[in-house]
């Protein structure tokens, strides 16, 4: 027997036919989702979609929070995106690339003191939006069964010890997991520093430049890094951890790393909304965000002969763009670039088809095939 989950319906702008688009493979996309949340793989999910700049399903369907008895997951829901704050971190460098303040080959040492050791001296801007500073990876990255612990927690606890050295030197203690330039490292404190330098650089502090920079030109009125009181009974969660998170924010501590790599709330209309301005070249809603040279650069591949050997995967010629998942396998357009969150969120964008695709997959259990990858090709399935 099917399951059969309720849908709720977003607004839209377009039926699907009238953007060259088949209706039917929405319905194909829902019983997937409906069977992930019977089988309990997910506890919900929800989608925007969008062609040619105009919306054409925005959805969701089963809870908002784990616990039975939980309100609906709404398309207008919550949901803090982990890394998908770093394709935001990564538009802000490229923004102060383009006012002049920074250049991509710059030595990070220059901006933050901290680097300025016979080990970081070479490390660059380019280094650490491509993940190839050498910088410690993400625990997990190679499938180590005892690894260190995530490098804000490092922070917290030095300071409870007593060791408070900082936590950009904290980032930097310990070797170098290899040269800069030669391996691509999946590093979220690698991004911490990057909000460091938008600070820097900047003059204002990180959540306070994306505010003013992206959220605000850019209509993104319910996306955050401290959730304000009166939204977060909105918010999606996953577990009792989560809703710790919105109640007692890290971000709010004196001195903690910037949650430039992993700390954004969003919606899916949000998103979209800044996935449109890279669609359209760094216009949006009438604002000129990003050069249109800024956004190409950030989506070519910058990577020629480096490794990549981490999540179990071996690879010797890895392509990435500047913050951007450049990954064109399955149904996607070549050149189409993204950027997934936790295994419970993704943003795709795919500039052949002018397909904007947001989704959220709440779940305790994590990244899956069915509910991550799968899908994507349910999509593109459906583009006339």
């Amino acid at each position: 027997m099917r399951f059969t989950a309720t849908t709720q319906e977003g607004w839209t702008e377009a039926n699907p036919e009238e953007v060259g688009y088949d209706s039917q493979t929405l319905h194909r996309l829902d019983e997937h989702y409906a069977e992930l949340i019977g089988k309990g793989t997910i506890q919900g999910a929800s989608y925007i979609l969008s062609r040619k700049g105009k919306v054409f399903a925005n959805r969701s369907m089963g809870r908002l929070r784990a616990a039975d008895g939980s309100p609906e997951l709404m398309p207008d829901s919550i949901r803090k995106v982990y890394s998908i704050t770093k394709a935001v971190t990564a538009a802000a460098i490229s923004q102060l690339i383009d006012r002049g303040q920074l250049y991509l080959k710059q030595q990070v040492s220059g901006i933050l003191p901290e680097f300025e050791t016979d080990k970081h001296r070479g490390i660059t801007v380019f280094h650490l939006l491509t993940h190839t500073s050498g910088l410690r990876g993400d625990p997990g990255f190679y499938l180590e069964p005892n690894g260190l612990p995530w490098f804000e927690w490092a922070v917290r606890e030095l300071k409870k010890q007593g060791n408070d050295i900082g936590w950009v030197k904290a980032i930097l203690s310990g070797p170098l997991q290899n040269m800069p330039g030669k391996e691509w490292i999946y590093s979220t404190s690698a991004f911490a520093v990057l909000g460091e330098i938008i600070a820097k650089v900047s003059g204002k502090p990180y959540a306070q430049y994306i505010q003013d920079e992206f959220f605000t030109p850019l209509g993104m009125t319910r996306s955050f890094f401290t959730v304000p009181e009166p939204f977060r009974d909105s918010v999606c969660c996953t577990g009792p951890w989560e809703e710790e998170q919105i109640n007692n924010p890290r971000e709010i501590q004196e001195d903690a790393p910037p949650g430039a790599g992993n700390g954004m709330y969003s919606t899916l209309d949000d998103l979209w909304k800044f996935g449109q301005m890279m669609l359209n070249g760094g216009l949006g809603n009438g604002s000129r965000i990003l050069s249109k040279r800024a956004v190409e650069l950030q989506t070519a591949n910058h990577l020629n002969g480096v490794a990549h050997n981490g999540w179990g995967g071996s690879q010797t010629d890895y392509r990435h763009g500047l913050g951007w998942s450049l990954e064109h396998y399955d149904l996607c357009s070549k050149g189409t670039f993204s950027h997934e969150g936790y295994g419970h969120c993704g943003l795709y964008i795919d500039p052949a088809e002018e397909l904007v695709f947001v989704f959220f997959v709440p779940s305790a259990k994590g990244f899956t095939n069915e509910s991550v990858l799968t899908p994507r090709a349910i999509v593109w399935s459906g583009l006339l």
